[in-house]
């Protein structure tokens, strides 16, 4: 049975009723220290509590905390993947994860990776933007919720056989190189659209969160 972990870092926002297209029935609400504050302010109830106290995450009686030393090699955020992983999760939607410092935003991101190379899918989402890891392959993307751009930011030296389809500017087997940026700011034209990549790891983005009484504006139907 699939099961679902919000991670929540951190990072606040004023109003994170973004996040909640995101939520599943009965998640698994795991909070990186400081990332108390933002599940509860989401509404969710946390079960789990893992940090150094750093960032102002106070234990609770009714919580499992898991204690961590603040001179480690790790982060607070990187411990609440690996036990969200042990708690058997195969899931995971990182929020409170982007923004702030950009080492961490940096490591975050590339927590999808580790996330996928163990075998479990990972998002990381805030209020403009929704970002997972691609190894290469083909996929069908679902625009839901919906968001107005797509990009695709190459991870390797270069992304070979990059098709893209569904979407205002198709590509057909090209070549995109790190720091070219051809592949970014394009937009979906239905509710569906194709990433085909032969060789190389991406960040697959879509951003531009659109309010869903504006869908009908941007073809998105």
């Amino acid at each position: 049975m699939s099961q679902t972990a919000v991670i929540f870092g951190s990072v606040s926002h004023k109003d994170w009723g973004f996040a909640r297209a995101y939520f599943p029935e009965d998640p698994l609400v795991i909070c990186a220290d400081g990332g108390l504050r933002s599940a509860l302010a989401a509404g969710l109830h946390p079960q789990i509590l893992v940090g150094d106290g750093d960032s102002g995450g106070t234990p609770r009686a009714d919580l499992r905390f898991v204690p961590l030393r603040r001179e480690k090699d790790f982060s607070d955020a990187h411990a609440a993947v690996r036990l969200a992983l042990e708690e058997g999760a195969d899931r995971l939607i990182l929020l409170g994860c982007s923004g702030g410092r950009a080492d961490h935003y940096l490591a975050n991101l590339f927590l999808l990776e580790t996330i996928a190379g163990l075998g479990a899918s990972g998002l990381l989402v805030d209020p403009q933007n929704e970002i997972s890891f691609f190894s290469g392959g083909r996929i069908t993307v679902k625009n839901d919720p919906p968001y107005r751009y797509f990009g695709l930011q190459p991870i390797d030296e270069k992304l070979t056989g990059v098709t893209l389809s569904g979407v205002r500017y198709p590509l057909i087997d090209a070549t995109v190189c790190r720091g070219d940026t051809l592949s970014i700011s394009n937009e979906p034209l239905s509710s569906e659209f194709s990433v085909e990549v032969d060789s190389g790891r991406s960040f697959l983005i879509r951003s531009g969160r659109i309010c869903p009484r504006l869908v009908h504006k941007f073809r998105l139907k």
